[in-house]
């Protein structure tokens, strides 16, 4: 009776007939996850992408989840879109971070460098002490550091010509400030 149960079990997650099941448990010695993956070798069953990582606590589970979603093949489309553009977005994710990470915020004065981080620490202080890193970043225009990247990137030379830019602006504000007082 229990071999009927396990025959009928794997009839129906399966999707294949009474005598393929009964033959697949009998070469997997009535295991009926050995039975599963033997189907999947002769290719009776979809096997599972090669990107999955399931624990043991959870193949009947998958198994389980896999078989359902293999009679339903639009609803197993959706399913893997969706984790696609989680994927998708991950993997961005982690690109962009490992850019700023390749990129270099460094303050300067007189052509020696006195810090040099990766741009992924300067978003982080920004995003976490915004009020106290603008200020420091005027002051610090003010008493003639230089601040600039440096990287691989094309977009480098960019930011650095918009912040050499700044710079100027800061030094002829400067001068104007220190001839205002000189006359006045």
């Amino acid at each position: 009776m229990e071999d009927h149960k396990l025959i009928e079990k794997l009839k129906n997650e399966a999707n294949i007939s009474y005598e393929e099941a009964k033959a697949a448990l009998e070469k997997s010695n009535w295991d009926i996850l050995d039975a599963f993956v033997y189907l999947e070798v002769i290719g009776k069953v979809q096997r599972p992408s090669d990107s999955i990582f399931y624990t043991n606590e959870y193949k009947e589970n998958y198994i389980q989840s896999m078989m359902t979603n293999n009679k339903n093949q639009e609803n197993n489309y959706n399913n893997a879109k969706r984790d696609n553009t989680f994927e998708g977005i991950f993997v961005k994710v982690c690109k962009i971070i490992d850019i700023c990470n390749n990129i270099f915020f460094e303050i300067k004065k007189e052509n020696k460098v006195f810090l040099r981080i990766p741009v992924t620490v300067i978003i982080l202080l920004l995003i976490f002490s915004f009020g106290i890193v603008i200020p420091l970043y005027i002051v610090g225009l003010f008493f003639d550091f230089e601040f600039s990247l440096s990287g691989k990137m094309r977009e480098v030379d960019k930011i650095n010509h918009v912040l050499k830019l700044i710079s100027e602006n800061v030094k002829k504000v400067k001068g104007k400030l220190k001839r205002g007082f000189k006359n006045g």
